[in-house]
């Protein structure tokens, strides 16, 4: 049986060279090309990201992982999280809620008075419902991919 994938809370300036690469290779793996959507990955905010890294015990190499943000002032002070991403080997197996539950406790734990704003794919609506998230906008294309806003209330 296979050991369940550990969470780590990275700051940008704490990855190694080595840890970097390994997630944006992760992430340009399932975000990029998996999903079709020549988008800039690589957008500048990776060095105000607090990283959630998922691995396996003794294994750096990331199988999923989320990026978190503190408030921001020109979207309302509200707080986010984004570039989830998990990989195809370990979907269906809870990581990607674990992900999710993670980066709302990082939140909370952080910046508890502030709403979350999060962009979703459409199809990841009820999903992130289950997290308490409601649709806070209409449909708007995002390099291909039909998205939505969703707010938690705090």
């Amino acid at each position: 049986m296979t050991a369940p994938a550990l969470i780590r809370r990275v700051r940008f300036d704490d990855l190694s060279t080595r840890e970097l690469h390994a997630l944006l290779w992760m992430r340009q793996r399932v975000l990029i090309v998996e999903q079709a959507s020549p988008y800039p990955d690589l957008d500048g905010r990776d060095p105000e990201a607090l990283h959630l890294i998922a691995s396996r015990p003794g294994d750096d190499a990331p199988l999923g992982c989320a990026r978190v943000f503190g408030p921001d002032s020109a979207k309302g002070g509200t707080t986010a999280f984004g570039r989830l991403a998990v990989l195809p080997s370990e979907r269906k197996t809870g990581l990607g809620r674990a992900l999710v539950a993670d980066s709302l406790a990082c939140l909370a734990e952080r910046w508890p008075d502030h709403d979350v704003v999060i962009g979703a794919q459409l199809y990841l609506e009820r999903f992130y419902g289950g997290f308490g998230f409601v649709r806070d906008s209409d449909v708007y294309d995002d390099v291909g991919i039909p998205h939505i806003d969703m707010r938690l209330r705090r």
